[in-house]
């Protein structure tokens, strides 16, 4: 399982906590292969409007493309294919399950016994373990307008799902507000600079920024300097 396997996994685990669907954790998933042409608009980074291509997976509620995303892609990056071999991929007893536990959680939300923040976290990771990273993007928005102060999960999450897109800066972008969220948590600072090590290597402003952010919040623990020892030698 390579780098953002393990961190989709482990963003799956933290939504699964808070609603008990143990038997969802997926142990693998591979690469999504760049099949078709579909694409968001160019957008800056600091602008909230976005539109969607069409879906391929039926969703229990439509899309609400009236409500502006939290997270448009950067300028000039696009994806050219929304869909990937989800860790359920060609097994239709857990393609049916992941389904129904998709109307299940929907069922949950404004109920009152859950978060609905960690609902729609909880539905997106079940549309990423079908492959379809177009629903699991509008559904982390969803999360992200329902708390936009308190939980870094669902940008954390998009981080790991941009990533695997190949939209770099946005998922840059997206990691980064994982750990102003939620300052204190070590594993989003370190989820951080693994993505700028592993693929912004050359940016050393950036690095150098996110290290001095993570000990100044978390302090310099040792995973902090074994990162910063890797990435000098690369």
């Amino acid at each position: 399982m390579n780098r953002v396997h393990f961190l989709a996994a482990v963003g799956i685990f933290l939504a699964l906590i808070g609603i008990g669907a143990w038997q969802f954790l997926p142990r693998t998933a591979e690469a999504p292969p760049v099949t078709n042409q579909s694409q968001l608009p160019y957008i800056d980074t600091n602008t909230t409007s976005s539109t969607k291509p069409n879906i391929q997976v039926q969703p229990t509620e439509p899309a609400n493309t009236s409500v502006f995303h939290p997270l448009p892609l950067v300028k000039g990056e696009s994806v050219a294919s929304w869909n990937f071999k989800g860790a359920y991929a060609d097994n239709p007893e857990l393609t049916a399950k992941a389904r129904n536990e998709v109307q299940r959680l929907s069922g949950l939300i404004g109920e009152g016994t859950y978060s609905d923040t960690i609902l729609y976290v909880s539905i997106a990771n079940q549309y990423g373990l079908l492959g379809d990273g177009e629903r699991e993007y509008d559904y982390l928005g969803r999360a992200i307008r329902s708390d936009t102060e308190t939980t870094g999960l669902p940008w954390h999450n998009l981080g790991v799902l941009m990533e695997r897109l190949g939209a770099l800066k946005t998922a840059r972008t997206a990691y980064e507000k994982s750990t102003l969220i939620q300052p204190g948590l070590s594993f989003y600072h370190y989820a951080y600079l693994e993505f700028l090590t592993a693929r912004m290597k050359d940016d050393t402003a950036t690095i150098e920024g996110a290290f001095s952010a993570a000990e100044n919040n978390i302090g310099k623990t040792s995973y902090l300097l074994e990162l910063r020892a890797e990435w000098e030698k690369s």
